[in-house]
Order: C-alpha cells, then structure tokens, then sequence
C-alpha cells in the first residue's frame, strides 16, 4: 500500500511533463508514421514497405494540417491510440521502477526520521536533558541503558 502511495504522489508531480512529451511525441512521429503508412496503403504498398521506403522524407518535409483530411484522419487516431497504449505503459513501468525499495531508502542513517512521529520520545526527552538535535535531548535522570554514540559536530551557540 506505501509503494503505490508513493507512485501515485511520483504520477502526480510529472503528470504535466508526461502530457506534453506525449504531445510533441504525437506531432512529430506518430503523425508522419500515419501519414506514411495511408499513403502507402493508397499505393498499394503494404504498411513496412511503405515506412522503409518514405518514412524520412515524410519525417523531414511533412505538412501537419494534411492528417485532418478525411483519408487520414481514422488511420491517425488508431495511431494515437495504439502510441498511447505504449507510452501509458512505459510511463508505469519505468515511475515502478524508480520507487524506492523500501521505506527507509533516501532518508539519513541514524536520524530520527527512521521513526514515527513522536516515537523518538519514548527513550528521548523533547524539553530537557543533554542535547542530541532540535527538540531532542538526551533524559539525564532515565533509568536503565542511554548509551548514545553521536557521530558529527555538535553545534552548540
């Protein structure tokens, strides 16, 4: 349940990015591709021949108003959907692949972000004793093993 937390907050932050990658994605290869393929197909040409044989001119000199025209358009919103079949999927095997394995990662070895909020209080003091960090301190009176190895600069002012 943390892990698709965490992917759905990931989707969230990028979803504006996805969107108009898949935009120039679609302007400038999925409409030439459909372009090319139709063309193809009025030639008589079937659909790898067509892409092998006129698939860079078309890259390189493609009129984008030309895909609305009555013979195109069908081909080209099949196009679409089938791209975005494949980037959708893309997009959430690679977001999958970048959470974090556990829920420890990315947070700094020994601090008190390891617990829950207020956890830390139940060895710590939060207003008074030796102190360890902001609103952590070390209890002098506690009974039984408060044995603490501080590793770094104490700032103290």
């Amino acid at each position: 349940m943390e892990k698709f937390k965490s992917f759905m907050e990931k989707i969230k932050k990028h979803i504006w990015i996805f969107l108009i990658v898949w935009l120039v994605l679609v302007i400038l290869f999925v409409a030439p591709l459909c372009y090319t393929i139709t063309e193809g197909n009025q030639e008589g040409l079937r659909w790898i021949e067509a892409v092998s044989l006129h698939l860079g001119e078309n890259f390189l000199k493609f009129p984008i108003t030309v895909i609305f025209k009555s013979e195109y358009v069908n081909d080209f919103i099949k196009g679409i959907e089938y791209f975005s079949i494949v980037y959708i999927g893309l997009i959430i095997f690679s977001t999958y692949k970048t959470l974090p394995k556990s829920a420890f990662q990315d947070i700094e070895h020994g601090s008190s972000d390891w617990c829950r909020p207020g956890e830390q209080y139940k060895v710590l003091n939060k207003k008074e004793g030796l102190i360890l960090a902001k609103d952590n301190y070390l209890p002098v009176d506690k009974p039984g093993n408060v044995n603490v190895l501080i590793v770094g600069r104490i700032w103290c002012w």
